[in-house]
């Protein structure tokens, strides 16, 4: 709980210190998961996960400096992610249910009155809404964790968001219960989006 509001705390602070000459739009964004999970530590070998797809969806709001092409966009999602695992013989798939507030740096290049690319990278925080996930496999999967995005893309029309990215996990996603067991799990997830600013 105390991620989260550190987290919006952080969205309201940028919209509020946000320079007069800045631009600040809000909009809907909206895309695709396919998220792979990575096991460290303990017999690796026991464990497998395939890709999965899932989608996730919320508000945006983002702000730009126009005439040095920096700015931030922050939103808050509702996302779900398809995960599966093995274990010798036993296979489980189920889907991951988080809130996600991703707060990306953006850089924008116009290439003409309709058209701009963009890079952006940031932290994404994200806030696990079920604590079900695998407990027949004693594995338990944290509250809240902190992943990174790193992506580019299109902006048509100075509207419509077009775009690509990848968000790889930095602490454990998911440990054993056994604390004898020396094995955690990362979700890294490759991402497409549209977004439309109004």
């Amino acid at each position: 709980m105390k991620k989260l509001f550190l987290a919006l705390t952080l969205l309201l602070t940028f919209a509020w210190a946000t320079p007069a000459s800045a631009e600040l739009k809000f909009g809907v964004v909206g895309g695709l998961n396919l998220s792979k999970m990575s096991f460290s530590g303990g017999d690796k070998g026991l464990l497998s996960s395939d890709n999965r797809c899932g989608w996730y969806i919320g508000p945006k709001a983002q702000f730009t400096l126009p005439l040095i092409g920096l700015g931030l966009d922050a939103s808050i999602q509702y996302s779900q992610r398809r995960l599966n695992s093995s274990e010798y013989e036993f296979s489980d798939s189920q889907t991951y249910k988080s809130i996600e507030v991703p707060i990306n740096v953006r850089y924008t290049i116009g290439l003409s009155s309709l058209v701009s690319i963009y890079g952006a990278t940031g932290p994404q925080f994200g806030f696990n809404c079920d604590k079900s996930l695998f407990r027949d496999m004693d594995i338990s999967v944290k509250d809240a964790n902190v992943t990174w995005n790193v992506g580019f893309g299109l902006t048509l029309l100075n509207h419509l968001q077009v775009g690509a990215g990848y968000n790889f996990g930095i602490g454990k996603w998911a440990e054993s219960k056994d604390p004898d067991v020396d094995l955690s799990a990362k979700a890294n997830t490759w991402q497409v989006q549209v977004a439309y600013l109004f």
